[in-house]
This record gives structure tokens, C-alpha cells and sequence, in this order.
């Protein structure tokens, strides 16, 4: 069937975000003609269909997390249609424990939100790109914990000892997809956060969970700037 549907959104998205379901970019073979409801979404399964005909797109938030199957319905005038799907992940904003928020942001930069895509509510994939990032900075310094194995989220015992070193990450990242031009304005925004990422990164101190247990112990600090252990 001559019929292409193209579904473009994030792959992934928090609960409580915005999410853009975007479908302008589908289209019909020549001869084939859009019916008057040509285009539908469903996000739960095909039982409920929402008409974006005129602005073919539609903004949703998931309520819950979990894997996600978005359903587009594109109608001829033949009569005929064609389903096309795309699976995202929805995350829970509450158990991912960002390292930083969007009002951590603002002591930085105020009107930040002036560069937030339409696409989105919040920040908050930035935020989690740095928290990514946070992780795999650990790895690469080969700090593990006392199996040998990476350590994740749950295992940094106060995420304030990273909130600030998440704040310039995330921006570092925002200025960094809006640089136009060589040296222009967004260039030297990402330039300073980047500096002062590595500078928070050099000059960090982590209580990591090396045990497993729960519990901040004696010994389980890191001095990342010596890469060693201490005792508290």
C-alpha cells in the first residue's frame, strides 16, 4: 500500500513531560487522496484515536512509565488506511533521581527556558544526559566498587556532592545545540560551563556505596581529583 507514515518524537520521555507526536512528515503516493480524517494517533493500542488531521501533531504526557506504543492511522479517500507504530520508554521523573533540576538551572541562567524546544515541558532529558554522562565519567576513571563493577545511580550516597557539576553539564549541553556560528554567543556559553564542568569534575568528592548496603560507611569516599579512598 502506498501509504508512509513517519512518526517522530524523543525515544524516551519523562512522566509528567511533554511529549510531541509529530506525523507532517508522512505522506501519499501520487493518486492517492487524504481522507477528511487523515491522520489519527492512538497511544493506548488503537482504543482510543485522537484526530491531528489539521496540525498533525499532538502533545501528550504519560501519566505512568514503562514501555510505550504509539499508533499513527493515516486515511485515503480509496476508502483505505495503514497503522504505523514506534515504541518509546517512559521514565519515572521520581526513581531516576536526575543529579539536577531546571529551578537548578535558573541560579545559572534565568531565562534559559528560552531556548527549551516546543517539543518539551522541562529540561529534563538534558538533565539526564548529564546524569549519563556523570556515570560514564566514573567508569572511564575505573573507579568501581568492591566487585569491580560500575557503579549506578542508586550507589551515589548525595547527589548534592554532583548537583553542581550536573547544573554545567546540562548547560554546557543546551548552549552546545544552539551554536550557529564560530565564537558566536551560544560558542562561548558552552566554552564557560564546559570549563567549569571540568573544574567541578577535577575538584569533586563522592560518597559512593562500595559495599552495596545501603549505608554511607567509613572508607566508601573517593577523592576524585586523587582517584583514591579515604576514610571519613
Amino acid at each position: 500500500m502506498s501509504i508512509f507514515g513517519v512518526i517522530k518524537c524523543d525515544d524516551k520521555v519523562f512522566t509528567g513531560d511533554k511529549l510531541r507526536i509529530d506525523a507532517s512528515e508522512s505522506f501519499v503516493a501520487p493518486g492517492l487522496t487524504l481522507a477528511t480524517v487523515s491522520h489519527e494517533v492512538s497511544v493506548d493500542g488503537g482504543t482510543t484515536w485522537y484526530n491531528i488531521s489539521q496540525k498533525k501533531y499532538v502533545d501528550w504526557i504519560f501519566a505512568t512509565a514503562g514501555a510505550k506504543t504509539i499508533t499513527l492511522r493515516i486515511s485515503t479517500t480509496e476508502p483505505s488506511n495503514q497503522t504505523f507504530t514506534k515504541n518509546i520508554t517512559v521514565l519515572n521523573i521520581t526513581t531516576q533521581s536526575l543529579f539536577s533540576t531546571d529551578s537548578d538551572l535558573y541560579q545559572y541562567e534565568s531565562e534559559i527556558d528560552q531556548y527549551l524546544p516546543k517539543r518539551w515541558s522541562s529540561w529534563n532529558l538534558v538533565h539526564l544526559k548529564a546524569q549519563e554522562w556523570i556515570m560514564d565519567w566514573l567508569d572511564e576513571k575505573r573507579i568501581f566498587d568492591e566487585n569491580g563493577d560500575k557503579y549506578v545511580v542508586a550507589d551515589l550516597l548525595d547527589i548534592q556532592q554532583v548537583k553542581q557539576l550536573s547544573c554545567s553539564k546540562a548547560l554546557e549541553f543546551i548552549y552546545e545545540s544552539n551554536i550557529n556560528t564560530v565564537d558566536d554567543l551560544f560558542t562561548q556559553k558552552r566554552n564557560k560551563y564546559k570549563e567549569m564542568a571540568n573544574e567541578k569534575a577535577s575538584r569533586s568528592q563522592l560518597q559512593l556505596d562500595a559495599n552495596k548496603n545501603g549505608i554511607a560507611d567509613d572508607g566508601e569516599k573517593i577523592d576524585i581529583h586523587g582517584v583514591g579512598v579515604y576514610r571519613a
